[in-house]
């Protein structure tokens, strides 16, 4: 008998060592790590437009001597391995950057003095504006918080560096688009660029107050509203808007900026008003 058993372990012991080591459990662990990652950031994505809850993934985990996770549906014998489901987790609040007023004027597009049904339409705008804006930027402009003070104003910091961001979609004030030319004694450069549904915009980069630094910025007609979005400099620092035409143009595209856009055209927030719009 003990001969046997001798046996049995000779050749399991020679099994084992014509197998191999056993695979790096690491790199499944780190691709699991970052498809969750990902549903995490659809989930907020969803959250942050008003989605309640992300589709569960079709299992739950349960705990089980081998590590795996069983179908909610399955019988007793039918243990699956599946990620777990995912919540929707809301996009985190942007807490309002204070700005104090430089004059007793109040500002444009200012919360105060509204109804509360109105400051909350109002606050939930400049929200989702705030959102779509950090999608639509790039990282090197910081993560875009609002301004207290008005629904036109925003800010990103980065390195020390604080860019102030414009974001306007008012009435059309019936003016016809300017054209688009270069003046390179202005640092004025000008492209045109197509946005969905054959939107015409024409995208910016201008000379500042600061002669060593330069503003991005990219308007267009949405409906019935004038569409306004500018990254302007940090002057003090030296540093142009971190943000080219070529960029300002695809966040715009990509971001669901549109969006919001649609939703200040058809619930407008602020006042026609007549202006002359840059070459």
């Amino acid at each position: 008998m003990k001969d046997d058993v001798a046996m049995v372990k000779d050749a399991m012991d020679r099994t084992a060592r014509e197998l191999g080591p056993l695979p790096d459990l690491v790199p499944g662990a780190v691709s699991q790590g970052r498809r969750r990652r990902a549903r995490r950031r659809l989930a907020a994505a969803a959250g942050a437009f008003g989605v309640a809850t992300v589709a569960a993934l079709g299992a739950v985990a349960l705990p089980g001597g081998d590590g795996g996770a069983r179908s909610a549906g399955a019988g007793s014998g039918g243990t699956v391995t599946s990620p777990p489901a995912v919540a929707a987790t809301p996009e985190p609040y942007r807490t309002p950057v204070h700005v104090a007023p430089t004059s007793g004027e109040t500002p444009e597009g200012s919360l105060e003095g509204l109804s509360p049904t109105e400051r909350t339409r109002f606050e939930d705008f400049q929200q989702r504006a705030a959102v779509a804006l950090d999608r639509a930027l790039p990282e090197a402009v910081g993560t875009i918080l609002p301004l207290d003070s008005t629904i036109l104003g925003y800010r990103g910091e980065q390195g020390g560096k604080v860019f102030h961001v414009h974001f306007s979609v008012r009435p059309d004030d019936g003016e016809p688009a300017g054209e688009c030319f270069d003046e390179p004694g202005k640092k004025l450069t000008c492209v045109r660029a197509e946005l969905p549904g054959g939107i015409e915009a024409k995208v910016l980069v201008s000379g500042s107050g600061s002669p060593e630094t330069t503003a991005t910025s990219i308007t267009f007609t949405y409906g019935g509203s004038d569409v306004r979005l500018e990254v302007a400099p940090d002057e003090a620092a030296g540093a142009s808007a971190p943000v080219t035409a070529e960029q300002l143009a695809d966040g715009v595209r990509e971001s669901g900026l549109l969006d919001v856009v649609r939703y200040a055209d058809e619930h407008p927030l602020l006042e026609k008003q007549v202006s002359v719009r840059g070459g």
